[in-house]
């Protein structure tokens, strides 16, 4: 099956040497460039977001087409949107030239799954674009050498994170499979098994065991705990 990518980037060098890269060996196919984040919010606010299985996005971007200053949160604002608005679980990976701390910070907190800095030397940009070939395949999460002490970052994906938080409110596992594209309730709990597994610590495991307690209530307890530390 093609992996389908959305390029949201300004520079047309970049974007034209990311296309030939991805589409070279058949398996994946960009379909659509877009250098601005006006147009890019209107592609996140139309039904053909859901086409893409992955969206590449630059941090830094001009609010339309010819201008000629760029925002450093634009990025931000599209990523959020995506993950927080409009319920998007494929795979993002935010491509930039920023190495500052506070932007991985941001773009992490909004939900992307890998940063990579495009400041990369010469002799390694093949070594890079091989490495997000396999980030968007979901076979590595990708992270700049200089933004590692960044993204210390739980094995939680996107999808898993919006099942613990319609949990929390109290969804079925019927609803969650609805909202979320499982075939059955039963293949949303098998999966929400393993998330709550990725959330306890071993001692919890232990813990839970040794009281003949659910793990769902314990990892709702961990997933709470983090959504009021996150808000503060």
């Amino acid at each position: 099956m093609t992996t389908k990518i959305l390029v949201v980037e300004d520079d047309e060098d970049f974007s034209g040497i990311l296309r030939r890269v991805i589409e070279q060996d058949g398996e994946m196919q960009v379909l659509e460039v877009i250098n601005c984040e006006e147009e890019a919010l209107k592609k996140v606010r139309s039904p053909s977001i859901h086409e893409a299985d992955c969206v590449l996005l630059d941090l830094q971007l001009p609010f339309r087409v010819g201008d000629k200053t760029v925002s450093s949160l634009a990025g931000i604002r599209i990523l959020e949107e995506l993950r927080h608005q409009h319920g998007f679980y494929g795979t993002i990976i935010v491509l930039t030239n920023s190495k500052a701390p506070a932007d991985g910070q941001r773009a992490l907190a909004a939900g992307c799954d890998g940063y990579l800095c495009k400041r990369a030397k010469i002799s390694e940009v093949p070594q890079m674009l091989m490495e997000l070939k396999m980030a968007i395949k979901g076979e590595v999460i990708l992270v700049s050498s200089p933004m590692r002490h960044v993204f210390i970052r739980d094995d939680i994906n996107a999808k898993e994170a919006r099942m613990m938080d319609l949990l929390a409110t109290g969804k079925s596992w019927a609803e969650i499979a609805r909202e979320l594209g499982y075939k059955t309730p039963k293949a949303a709990a098998n999966v929400g098994d393993r998330v709550f597994d990725k959330l306890l610590t071993p001692q919890d495991a232990q813990r839970v065991a040794a009281e003949g307690s659910k793990k769902r209530h314990k990892a709702l307890e961990i997933w709470n705990s983090r959504r009021l530390s996150h808000a503060h």
